[in-house]
């Protein structure tokens, strides 16, 4: 496990209400008339972003893909709708069986969850956090940083905003994470894998690497609070994708989520399921070999040992819960199994592609039950 020496500015992982009041307010976006907005605005090299229009958004912010393909711009290359992968995007992993291990949306409360289970797999992953949440669990996102996770972050739908706007929600991001470490990420992720060319020429002026996800790598887990999906349904799709790794010129990158007690349950058995078949999980700096994670900072990724073997003991949750400790709200049984613990499952067959279940790109843009924080 790589640590990492983090250098603290005044604001550090402390928040009084006096410097909240600095930022922008939750759920909202933030004013672009603002000075400081308009002087980030300002920094931007505008002849170098194309003209393309900003796209319709369903809710919330999450882009309305035309059902007729041939009415997106040739020149977009509008991932969530066409697929389109530009040249420096990254979507999957060089080596082979290299596991970009990601998880989207916190820091929340059950974040500390996760963070446990990675350190005891020796583990190191790429959070893509939400501003605004790091006002309310800014020492989380300072544990995330020290235990040498790698912080990045994710907003509204980006193709449905301005200019001005994406220019705002990226910087306020930047500002609240280097505010509480003191580092300057240089991977982000747009939600919904929402990116065109406008969106990845501004991304690029501000020092950002794009980072999107492997198709059919998405995990659907988003989708289990709003019970559209089941553990059970989200084994079976993750074990028909590690059937289709013989295949794969390289590595893949998960898209999972620290937001909510149900998906940060079955992180760990997915993990564990993962890494027993062969995969190597690594945060998205070492899946593509990059030795340098933060833009301001010099600090190397160094080797890290092999991660550890999945054991019963490993899983915070396969301890049996006493019973002076319930158990947590919205964590059901399923096959006469608690919420995240791998169900049985005969046979592994490829999810429909018509399915909502389908683990592909127009499944993160077209439904949508999970609300991304715009900072």
């Amino acid at each position: 496990m790589t640590t990492v020496s983090v250098l603290l500015s005044p604001v550090s992982a402390e928040m009084n209400k006096e410097q909240q009041k600095e930022y922008p307010r939750k759920n909202e976006l933030p004013d672009v008339n603002s000075a400081i907005v308009k002087k980030w605005v300002s920094e931007i090299d505008w002849s170098k972003v194309p003209k393309i229009p900003v796209t319709k958004a369903d809710i919330p912010n999450c882009p309305d893909c035309p059902k007729d393909t041939k009415l997106i711009p040739k020149d977009a290359c509008w991932w969530t709708c066409d697929g389109c992968v530009a040249k420096d995007d990254i979507e999957t992993c060089p080596k082979e069986k290299a596991w970009g291990l990601t998880y989207d949306d916190g820091p929340s409360e059950d974040t500390p969850r996760l963070l446990k289970k990675l350190k005891q797999a020796n583990v190191t992953s790429t959070f893509f956090i939400v501003g605004s949440r790091v006002l309310e669990y800014p020492e989380i996102l300072l544990q995330q940083v020290k235990e040498g996770h790698h912080v990045a972050w994710s907003h509204a739908g980006m193709t449905s905003l301005t200019n001005e706007q994406i220019v705002a929600e990226i910087k306020w991001t930047e500002k609240i994470v280097f505010d509480v470490t003191g580092l300057k990420a240089k991977y982000w992720r747009p939600p919904y894998g929402d990116v065109d060319n406008r969106v990845r020429e501004i991304a690029r002026q501000l020092g950002y690497v794009t980072v999107i996800w492997t198709k059919e790598w998405d995990s659907n887990d988003w989708q289990i609070p709003d019970k559209t999906i089941t553990n059970k349904e989200i084994f079976r799709n993750f074990k028909w994708a590690l059937s289709t790794i013989p295949k794969l010129k390289g590595g893949v990158i998960t898209l999972e989520h620290d937001l909510y007690t149900q998906t940060v349950n079955i992180a760990g058995p997915l993990l564990d399921v993962g890494m027993k078949k062969g995969l190597e999980p690594m945060d998205i700096a070492r899946c593509v070999n990059d030795p340098h994670p933060y833009q301001n900072s010099l600090m190397e990724n160094k080797p890290v040992t092999q991660p550890k073997k999945p054991t019963e003991e490993m899983d915070p949750q396969s301890t049996p819960q006493s019973p002076a400790e319930p158990k947590a709200a919205g964590v059901e049984k399923q096959d006469g199994k608690e919420d995240g613990i791998p169900p049985s499952i005969e046979g592994v067959k490829k999810p429909s592609s018509g399915s909502k279940l389908a683990w592909t790109a127009s499944s993160i843009a077209l439904i949508v039950a999970t609300t991304l924080l715009s900072l």
